[in-house]
């Protein structure tokens, strides 16, 4: 999966025939009699309409529109030239070219003054130092973008840079909220019917789904992606999808799929000249074929990305391209080889380690020389303000007298305010802490009461009738009679078990959380109408029970609801313990549901979920839709909670 998600920059995408329509009008116009401002614009629709189709072809009229605007002075239009050149050159990975051209667009527009397109540029200028892998300066533009985007209240562009800055959060490995900013501006996107928009989303989905990792959600969302971008000849973004679905394959164990997918990735990235997502497909590719024992079509196909790699020093492109072929060398027994391209790994992770060691320095070194020039000014103007003092020194003892009497006005009124703000807040921290008293003393009578119930009907019930049965079995009475009543308390003796595993599963208090989920599946499982399955990943065995009881009456509950409801026949319970917090997904094959109803739902089953996520600090997001296949629950808990509960 791509280390760098799509990013958007273009805030809507034709259909391939209108598209096509479109270029070959413009193309037409070309041939009449137009005025130079005319020729310039069509040129620079040109370049804009090729930019998803061909990037070379869309730089030469971008070029050819610069040089006109530049000859007849029409800074409007050269700025655009430059900033469509930039987005050619950032689509195929030249970022030295990209970043020059939307460098110099930006001081332009900021003399042009219109905001909405100075806004675009810094948007794009984030883009290719993300790309780059420079996050801190991808933020900083990102952030000016939006902050242009709300004060014009453009919800569109707003959505593009909540994506944008998302990818930022994915390569921090913040997965849970790059998701909910995904499924936010998915929404804004739906909204305004932005099928480009709606299309990336799904394709950003599913790269982030692949790293938690939940790798049929992953491909869902890929193939999902794809199909919109083919629907809308996007083909740009279509590789990445392509490609991001191959790997799915891949992990899913489907080989002939995966290289089928990649294979298409790898001729639309050859068409579009993308050199650095062409030398990651190639790279994975040599890794699959490595493993299907076709050593030496891996050899071949890994030294091409190689050698694309270094020719646009995409220094994370050479690395995993020297890896993948250290590998493939010692399946071939080379070792010596093997052991040579290891060390050209290890020199150009180094360097990466240096690069970016270099340009921490420069920044630290230009903050520092910041501060000293500004300590510089702060000088002078306090020289500056003492000279005047001395010329003003009666009025402004005057004045001083004023500010000083107005501000102990101002305090006693702020000290006053702030007091009773003081003692509201004090009053609904009171009521807080007393409503959650309140929850936890009737959600623990409750648990408490169950365990005395089931105690009694396992260990009072339970016994009455294996000592009735053995008695029934000894009298001397018809053998048909016997064998009746020895199937009536068997059956009484199981519903019994039943009813106290549902009321408080023995193994949940003495097995732990896993233990109890895996059995409560197996239950449904007998009934062979459903197939529930659970797993976990490093869950912590020392989970209190508050924590254990809350998690497992969530999963009960909710399962139940999917049998009940949606029709489902699949469903997958999962636990994930993270270092900051608890993780538990439960996805399944039903009917999906409009969420809102559900959160607007007065029924005692969402009450008893929201109760016991209250009660340990969670948090809840459901990824449903109305008319669509499945559905997922994700809870998340805090660790420290855990460790408290």
């Amino acid at each position: 999966m791509r280390n760098t998600l799509i990013a958007i920059f273009w805030l809507t995408a034709l259909l391939a025939s209108a598209q096509n329509r479109n270029i070959d009008s413009l193309k037409k116009a070309l041939t009449i009699d137009l005025s130079e401002r005319e020729r310039i614009k069509t040129l620079l629709d040109l370049c804009w309409e090729y930019r998803f189709i061909n990037a070379d072809t869309a730089r030469i009229f971008g070029v050819q529109a610069l040089s006109l605007s530049q000859k007849n002075h029409l800074p409007d239009l050269e700025v655009e030239a430059l900033h469509n050149i930039g987005v050619t050159h950032e689509a195929q990975g030249n970022y030295t070219l990209a970043l020059d051209f939307e460098l110099r667009a930006l001081e332009q527009r900021s003399v042009l003054g219109d905001e909405s397109k100075t806004a675009n540029t810094l948007n794009n200028i984030g883009i290719i130092y993300d790309e780059q892998g420079n996050f801190k300066k991808a933020l900083e533009y990102y952030l000016d973008a939006r902050k242009i985007y709300e004060r014009l209240g453009d919800d569109s562009k707003i959505a593009m840079v909540i994506i944008n800055m998302a990818i930022v959060l994915k390569s921090q490995g913040e997965y849970v909220n790059v998701i909910s900013n995904y499924q936010q501006a998915l929404t804004i996107y739906k909204g305004l019917n932005n099928k480009f928009g709606v299309a990336v989303c799904h394709a950003n989905l599913g790269s982030v789904y692949y790293y938690l990792p939940n790798y049929d959600s992953a491909l869902h969302y890929s193939l999902l992606a794809t199909r919109e971008f083919e629907e809308q000849n996007i083909r740009q973004f279509l590789p990445t999808s392509l490609c991001n679905a191959g790997m799915a394959y891949d992990k899913l164990g489907d080989k002939n799929l995966a290289k089928s997918f990649l294979l298409r990735a790898q001729k639309l990235n050859q068409a579009y000249d993308n050199k650095k997502e062409l030398a990651f497909v190639l790279t994975y590719l040599g890794g699959i074929y490595r493993a299907e024992g076709q050593l030496d079509l891996a050899e071949r196909t890994v030294t091409e990305a190689l050698k694309l790699s270094q020719k646009i020093n995409a220094l994370k492109e050479v690395m995993d391209a020297r890896l993948e072929l250290a590998q493939i060398k010692a399946a071939q027994k080379n070792f010596q080889s093997a052991y040579q391209e290891y060390q050209q790994f290890v020199v150009v992770k180094d360097t990466l380690y240096q690069k970016e060691k270099s340009r921490q320095m420069a920044e630290l070194q230009t903050q520092y020389e910041t501060v000293k020039k500004e300590n510089e000014i702060l000088v002078l103007k306090e020289e500056n303000e003492a000279k005047d003092s001395q010329l003003n020194q009666s009025l402004l003892a005057i004045f001083l007298l004023i500010v000083i009497l107005g501000v102990i006005l101002a305090l006693g009124y702020l000290w006053k305010n702030r007091l009773k703000l003081k003692q509201q807040a004090e009053l609904q921290a009171t009521r807080a802490t007393l409503r959650e008293s309140q929850l936890r003393a009737v959600i623990a009578s409750q648990e408490e009461e169950r365990k005395r119930f089931a105690a009694d009907l396992h260990d009072g019930f339970g016994q009455m009738i294996t000592a009735l049965r053995l008695s029934l079995s000894k009298e001397i009475v018809e053998k048909t009679t016997i064998n009746h009543a020895l199937g009536v308390l068997s059956e009484m003796n199981a519903e019994i078990r039943n009813i106290a595993f549902n009321l408080m599963p023995q193994v949940l208090m003495k097995g732990g959380l896993e233990d109890a989920l895996k059995e409560f599946a197996a239950r449904m499982n007998r009934a062979g109408s459903v197939s529930v399955s659970v797993q976990a990943f490093n869950l912590n065995n020392e989970m209190a029970a508050d924590q254990r009881i809350a998690l497992y009456r969530i999963c009960q509950e909710w399962v139940n609801n999917v049998i009940k409801y949606s029709e489902g026949n699949q469903i997958l319970v999962q636990l994930v313990q993270h270092p900051e917090e608890l993780v538990l997904t439960i996805e399944d094959n039903g009917n999906g549901f409009n969420t809102n109803d559900l959160m607007e739902s007065q029924g005692n089953g969402w009450k008893n979920i929201n109760s016991r996520l209250h009660m340990v600090k969670g948090s809840i997001e459901i990824d449903s839709q109305k008319g669509r296949k499945g559905t997922t629950l994700v809870v998340v808990v805090p660790y420290s909670m855990a460790l408290a509960a």
